[in-house]
């Protein structure tokens, strides 16, 4: 009964110093964390970690294109890693190589509707896509591409060579624990890794001794130009910010605090923020929030800013490069996680702390011919890059290891 009354005065207590609707506020709050709150219990994806290990079994075809299988976590929409993963079965298909997809979650509808998602939201393929079962067909490279497909990679035998794409370090994704654990110990399965950069290739190799290659980042040509209509109407200086409140590494509160030193001093700014739909987030200055747009919007949506704001704290997006061919410059945290393949020509960088960001940002905007330098030196950087050239990397990985294990076994 004491412990009651010691409640309800806290609560009184509460309602006085704050107002009574936070304190009933709070209290429900707590009355829902404590009595309310489902049990606690082991996701069920992560029955996969418990899979027995068999490793690859299968001779290699001996020559012609490579049957390739590919493991992903879901299809769903607006993913940016699924986007490369199915540049490259589009390319590689193109090629004449017999790609096939098996994914982990349910897929949203039958065959034929599952084919004009991806059509429609990334690329046409022609590869089967069916729902992970634990048994696939047989194939010359099975890849994996995220941690908890990395498990499932590892308990299939029939394939002659395994593969990881790693497009960013998925154990930095979580704070120290199980989940950090159990992504990170997919590094030592001894696949072959194929990476979306060099950085991320250099620490598999020296932190986990993974054997790597990696491929680059470029754009598609058809949605990103320096010239064109603009989505918003000229007159205002625009500064974009890439804002991902939810997604740590993208640093939304280092890039948040800097505009909020940007906005003191340069009141006729106007900040324009993508990356979270639209919603009343409580910043210390107003701004545009276009929200989540068509593919087919965003170069127009570039062309109206004058500079962007990307961080990024673990691996780089492909945004970056998309803004540069749109005559976007873009300015970015230090670090070889970004400097892999940003460089101070092609890009404004400084510390990751909001002064040196807002410096970095008013170098820019305070003067023309310093802006204008960043967007040639972009532009030209992007137009030097080709999705074909990367893919092609990504195919001489795969070839490579084919070569390798027929001079193995012809050896043995």
């Amino acid at each position: 009964m004491r412990s009651g009354n010691s409640g309800f005065r806290k609560l009184v207590q509460l309602c006085h110093l704050r107002g009574f609707r936070h304190g009933l506020k709070t209290a429900a709050s707590k009355i829902v964390r404590r009595y309310l709150r489902p049990p606690f219990q082991v996701p069920a994806y992560l029955e996969i970690v418990l899979r027995e290990e068999h490793p690859a079994s299968l001779k290699p075809s001996i020559a012609g294109p490579l049957r390739i299988n590919w493991i992903l976590p879901d299809i769903s929409a607006g993913r940016g890693g699924l986007i490369n993963v199915f540049r490259a079965i589009q390319q590689l298909e193109e090629w004449g190589h017999e790609n096939r997809v098996y994914v982990l979650s349910a897929l949203p509808g039958n065959a034929a509707f599952v084919n004009e998602h991806i059509r429609k939201n990334y690329f046409s393929i022609r590869a089967q896509v069916e729902a992970f079962s634990g048994k696939v067909k047989d194939s010359d490279a099975l890849i994996a591409t995220s941690w908890p497909t990395a498990y499932a990679a590892r308990s299939i035998g029939n394939t002659a060579g395994k593969f990881y794409f790693v497009q960013d370090l998925e154990h930095e994704f979580y704070a120290p624990g199980s989940l950090y654990e159990l992504a990170r110990q997919t590094y030592r399965f001894g696949f072959r890794g194929v990476t979306a950069g060099t950085w991320i290739a250099e620490v598999l190799r020296r932190e986990f001794n993974m054997e790597c290659s990696s491929f680059g980042f470029s754009y598609d040509r058809n949605l990103y130009v320096s010239t064109g209509p603009r989505l918003l109407p000229p007159g205002k200086k625009r500064l974009l910010f890439y804002a991902r409140p939810e997604t740590e590494r993208r640093g939304f509160e280092l890039g948040a605090l800097a505009l909020s030193l940007i906005a003191r001093k340069m009141a006729e700014i106007e900040f324009v923020l993508v990356g979270c739909p639209p919603r009343a987030l409580k910043l210390p200055f107003p701004a545009t929030y276009p929200g989540i747009l068509p593919l087919a919007q965003l170069g127009a949506l570039y062309r109206s800013c004058d500079l962007a704001l990307v961080l990024s704290h673990t691996n780089l997006s492909l945004l970056p490069l998309e803004l540069m061919a749109c005559g976007c410059p873009v300015v970015s945290n230090t670090g070889p996680n970004v400097e892999w393949l940003l460089s101070r020509e092609t890009a404004q960088l400084a510390k990751a702390d909001p002064k040196s960001l807002a410096a970095a940002i008013t170098a820019l905007l305070t003067s023309e011919e310093s802006r204008q330098r960043k967007i040639n030196a972009g532009l030209a950087f992007a137009n030097s890059t080709s999705w074909t050239k990367e893919v092609r990397a990504i195919e001489f990985a795969l070839l490579a290891v084919r070569e390798r294990t027929l001079q193995l076994t012809s050896n043995a």
